[in-house]
């Protein structure tokens, strides 16, 4: 668990500085509330896909 849980880390710090970074450019303003939804369904994506892959693959 503890590497997957490093992935998800990863995973999470790297799509979030691209969604800020993307936001600060084309907007000129950040706004916390749409960063959190942005988190929440990109964690839940994530999730929901390694499920699916694990029910694929027989190695759930």
């Amino acid at each position: 668990m503890d590497t997957r849980r490093n992935l998800y880390l990863a995973a999470f710090v790297g799509a979030s500085l691209s969604y800020i970074f993307n936001v600060l450019a084309f907007t000129g303003t950040f706004d916390a509330f749409r960063w959190f939804v942005f988190a929440v369904l990109f964690l839940g994506v994530t999730v929901v896909f390694e499920k699916f892959v694990g029910w694929q693959t027989g190695s759930d």
